[in-house]
């Protein structure tokens, strides 16, 4: 694949978005694009695919090569349904298919759009439905490169693992802009990292990603100590040389000797002065400092608080909107220091149980008991507690805080102290869940209810919120589509499904690992369990036999035990390929 570009630059309004941006793609590049909101990655992007020029640089592609781009935020016809969208789409885009019909049914079905949605507008599709009819393209077309913005906002979790699935097995290019870094995580094996000034390239996922980010952060402190106190040295020296100097000069009369003396000291002040000079135009900026979480700020209410086991209970309850049963007869328990991750298709009722707990929504049959000296936090997707007209610094002092402690945790959320004085209405949606969040954190909750709190947010945002949830000492209970944030907070697991719990008792890695054997043991029926308890027995059987033919032994018992040793290894492969099978 021939494509590269070299030296973009790009403005709005005479607003500098980037400069000198240079960067190549390969036939094997699976990319992930990564950067803070607002930087421009769909911008580079669109310019990349060819839907928008830069006003500087070039883009050199080869002729043939076909790009395939997906709109973060799709538009359609007035009147077009989402077959008809799809039709369109393969008419115009060269899917090379002589049946049509039979492609777009077979994407659609695939994807998982419900056949009763096929035909109605695709305009008044939900955000996950859109994003689906847009991934039914993939499916459809004949491309080199594939450009995606955002594929997994608003889709739920088994969606976003289909995709990952989807994408791994296609055999094509790929760059991807996404602030799910579980999805980038599976899916690339390079990381653009954009800023104003540059974009560099990282080899690996998102997680080699960052260990190379922190590496490179360590290297480029240690340079730049290292000649911070070269700067000083030669600061010094030459200070105290021109004091000599100085002193010398005056004193040297007509004395050649110290004329001589001063005269090479002046020589020498000069040269360190070059030195120093050189240094100063090539000085290495000190990496930014990241503000360590103010863990006595976020648990101020809560270390010295004597809390009960039992902070919620929930029982027999049982919720339906009109004839629509969304969940009955569910009970479990919110326990002390729990962080429970909430998950479950769209639509399944996680916002309604976080509501009902709250006491946003009392239509329901069963019982909540929350305990007296349970302070609930509660973080909704809307932001609906913010008051536009405020100040950032204002909004959060309406809570009580101390102004010190508001500054603090507001710094350890990247706000600077220019931008506590900005008004909550000409944030950024990303600015405002921040803003939400630190209110939440020094309201002295000792229950955090989070529904989406990370929607909207770049990587960095997350990461600092999930640094100060970690050293929450309270108890969560949240719901979120980022799995990677999940996997960060969540000690337990409920999942809703068919109008019923599950509870997992323990982290995002136990609940996958026990998905899939509940897959595997629903394939296999009812021999799984003795299957199970074969692997086991037989692994132990090896695991002792090793330990025989490790000791002195004579030549026939050695023989034997080898010939054992092979004969439960089978065995135990045979059985270990039945469950391989099905998963």
């Amino acid at each position: 694949m021939n494509f590269y570009f070299e030296n973009l630059y790009k403005s709005y309004d005479g607003k500098k978005i980037f400069e000198n941006i240079n960067g190549r793609i390969d036939s094997e590049d699976r990319i992930g694009l990564i950067g803070t909101n607002g930087i421009g990655k769909t911008t580079l992007a669109k310019i990349i695919s060819g839907r928008e020029t830069s006003e500087k640089g070039k883009v050199e592609i080869s002729s043939s090569l076909k790009i395939l781009y997906i709109d973060q935020e799709p538009k359609f016809d007035a009147n077009i349904s989402a077959y008809d969208e799809l039709f369109k789409f393969s008419l115009s885009n060269d899917s090379n298919t002589r049946k049509p019909e039979f492609i777009i049914q077979k994407a659609l079905n695939t994807i998982g759009l419900a056949k009763e949605l096929w035909y109605q507008k695709a305009k008044y599709l939900s955000g996950g439905e859109k994003t689906k009819l847009m991934l039914c393209k993939i499916m459809i077309s004949n491309f080199d490169l594939l450009i995606l913005d955002e594929p997994t906002n608003h889709l739920d979790l088994v969606s976003c693992q289909w995709l990952e699935e989807y994408l791994i097995q296609l055999n094509k290019t790929i760059l991807v802009i996404s602030h799910d870094r579980f999805f980038l995580d599976k899916v690339t094996n390079k990381i653009w990292e954009l800023t104003s000034e540059s974009l560099k390239v990282y080899k690996g996922n998102y997680s080699e990603y960052k260990i190379q980010k922190e590496n490179e952060i360590k290297s480029i402190m240690k340079e730049y100590e290292k000649q911070q106190s070269k700067i000083q040295s030669l600061e010094k020296v030459i200070s105290e040389r021109k004091n000599w100097f100085t002193s010398a000069h005056s004193s040297a009369g007509q004395n050649d000797f110290y004329r001589a003396k001063s005269k090479k000291h002046a020589s020498v002040i000069k040269a360190k002065e070059r030195e120093l000079e050189k240094l100063e135009t090539n000085k290495i900026d000190k990496p930014k400092k990241i503000v360590s979480p103010a863990f006595e700020v976020i648990n101020k209410n809560i270390l010295e608080a004597k809390l009960p086991p039992i902070l919620v209970r929930v029982e027999n309850l049982y919720k339906k909107y009109g004839k629509r049963t969304i969940f009955e007869k569910i009970s479990f328990n919110v326990m002390r220091e729990d962080k429970i991750a909430l998950i479950g298709d769209n639509g399944v009722g996680k916002t309604t149980l976080l509501k009902i707990i709250k006491d946003l929504d009392g239509e329901y049959e069963g019982k909540v008991v929350i305990n007296p000296s349970v302070r609930i936090g509660y973080f909704s997707q809307e932001l609906g507690n913010l008051n536009s007209k405020n100040n950032i610094i204002d909004e959060i002092l309406l809570i009580g805080s101390r102004p010190d402690e508001a500054r603090m945790l507001l710094a350890v959320l990247f706000f600077k102290e220019d931008d506590i004085q900005k008004t909550i209405n000409d944030l950024s949606m990303g600015e405002k869940c921040r803003v939400a969040f630190a209110k939440l954190i020094l309201s002295g909750a000792n229950l955090l209810i989070l529904d989406e709190p990370t929607n909207y947010m770049d990587i960095i945002s997350k990461e600092k919120i999930e640094e100060a949830l970690e050293d929450f000492q309270g108890s969560i209970i949240f719901v979120s589509h980022d799995r990677y944030f999940i996997k960060k907070i969540a000690n337990r697991i409920i999942e809703i499904e068919n109008k019923k719990i599950k509870f997992y008792d323990g982290d995002y890695c136990y609940y996958l690992s026990k998905k899939q054997e509940e897959f595997v043991q629903d394939k296999i029926g009812r021999d799984y369990n003795q299957i199970s308890n074969n692997i086991r027995r037989l692994e132990c059987e090896l695991s002792f036999i090793s330990g025989k033919l490790a000791e002195p032994l004579e030549e026939e018992k050695k023989e034997q035990l080898n010939e054992k040793f092979m004969k439960i290894a089978k065995e135990l492969n045979a059985n270990k390929a039945i469950i391989e099978k099905v998963k």
